[in-house]
């Protein structure tokens, strides 16, 4: 995943001052060259305590796995849209909130070597992930509630009621992602599941199957 100027640029919102803008471009940039930012606000809770905003990360969601058919509560990051999560929306249908699980980057790091890959090999992944230039996994640096480094991956989504994890007793918020955070993951979202230019040409060619 390459993430030049030209293609930061075009992503940035218009309602942010022009300070923010040139900050966010400014860590973003720094981020794909391998450098650290700040990906959480820090004082989230005066603002959004109680509110489920897209990057956040949350306690309480429920997991289904599939191979044992255990249901399992997890710390996962809310995919969806905030809109669409908000409960104060009205809506006709009751809403789900699209979550991937929170998973310790040493823990992905083993999986990685258990499955035979060399040590050089798995640096090189590791390094590709921490400067989100994997298409498929977000990262997460230590920071606040995550006292270690965590990922999630974009191809492992899941979904429950929003009213179930709103009424769930271990549903607390761990963090909200800064406009730094937010922005690259909605960069990392809109790759992975929108990538306009996978050159494959939708036309019919009269060819008989």
């Amino acid at each position: 995943m390459d993430l030049d100027a030209e293609s930061l640029q075009k992503q940035i919102p218009l309602y942010l001052t022009a300070e923010d803008q040139h900050s966010l471009i400014r860590d973003l940039k720094a981020i794909a060259g391998g450098a650290e930012a700040n990906y959480f606000l820090s004082d989230y809770r005066n603002d959004f305590n109680e509110v489920m905003l897209q990057g956040d990360g949350w306690k309480g969601f429920q997991l289904f796995i599939f191979e044992s058919g255990e249901r399992r509560s997890i710390r996962g990051v809310v995919l969806s849209n905030s809109c669409d999560v908000d409960p104060k929306n009205p809506r006709e249908l009751p809403a789900r909130v699209i979550f991937a699980p929170l998973v310790k980057l040493a823990a992905y790091q083993a999986v990685l070597a258990q499955s035979g890959i060399d040590s050089a090999r798995i640096e090189g992944k590791i390094a590709a992930i921490k400067a989100q230039k994997t298409t498929n996994v977000f990262y997460l640096p230590a920071n606040g509630a995550l006292t270690e480094e965590f990922v999630i991956r974009l191809d492992e989504t899941h979904s429950m009621p929003v009213a179930a994890h709103l009424g769930s007793e271990e549903r607390e918020k761990l963090f909200t992602l800064s406009n730094t955070g937010f922005y690259m993951l909605v960069l990392k979202l809109s790759v992975h599941f929108c990538r306009l230019q996978e050159k494959v040409n939708r036309k019919h060619t009269g060819a008989v199957a």
